[in-house]
């Protein structure tokens, strides 16, 4: 990552995934750089960590409340709109680029990725491609995942390790119905105008 010039982690995942987790870079970079210090505070190391947390530990119960995946991803846009604020404008603020990361890549790292590219005015049909994409650079972990799960729980799982372009596509219609858009979803969010001109201009320039 640094050689590639990755200067920034945003690490999506809850508290108790990072406590049961932590990962390399919480591991390597949390000393000098807590989750609390802003990006681009890195005290000499050469990657800034910061935990944003998109879903809770206290939100990720009440998301089985829904359904289907679609469902889901509706309830984390309604529910957790000041921690996709939070996101953006830490992806914002960075200094040089930024990996962002959940836990399987897919879920909440697809909405994060699908908001970006609809701000950098990228064509739904690519966007929906983009994230489709996710099931064939993961289907060696699917199958990981399936082969550890109970057998009544394989079916299911089969259902939800899909990424179907219309599942993130569905997802940014409601954004556009509810806020007109993901420019005014953010703006609520607490993303200023100027930050969001700014992330237009780091994804397009």
């Amino acid at each position: 990552m640094i050689d590639y010039g990755i200067t920034t982690v945003i690490d999506l995942r809850s508290e108790s995934e990072v406590n049961g987790s932590p990962g390399p870079a919480f591991s390597r970079f949390q000393s000098s750089s807590p989750a609390s210090s802003p990006p681009g505070e890195r005290d000499g190391n050469p990657l800034a960590y910061v935990h944003l947390p998109l879903i809770d530990d206290a939100t990720s119960p009440l998301l089985e409340e829904a359904a289907t995946m679609p469902g889901r991803y509706v309830l984390m846009v309604e529910r957790r709109q000041a921690a996709f604020g939070a996101i953006f404008n830490g992806i914002a603020s960075a200094d040089g680029p930024v990996l962002f990361h959940c836990f399987a890549g897919k879920d909440r790292t697809g909405l994060v990725a699908a908001m970006m590219l609809s701000l950098a005015g990228v064509e739904p049909q690519a966007i929906g491609d983009d994230y489709a994409e996710t099931d064939l650079q993961l289907a060696g972990r699917y199958e990981e995942w399936l082969a550890k799960a109970a057998p009544e729980q394989v079916a299911t799982m089969r259902s939800e390790l899909r990424c179907p372009p219309e599942w993130v596509l569905s997802t940014l219609d409601h954004v556009e119905r509810r806020w007109g858009g993901v420019d005014a979803y953010l703006e609520a969010a607490g993303v200023t105008t100027a930050t969001i001109t700014r992330l237009k201009q780091k994804l397009t320039d």
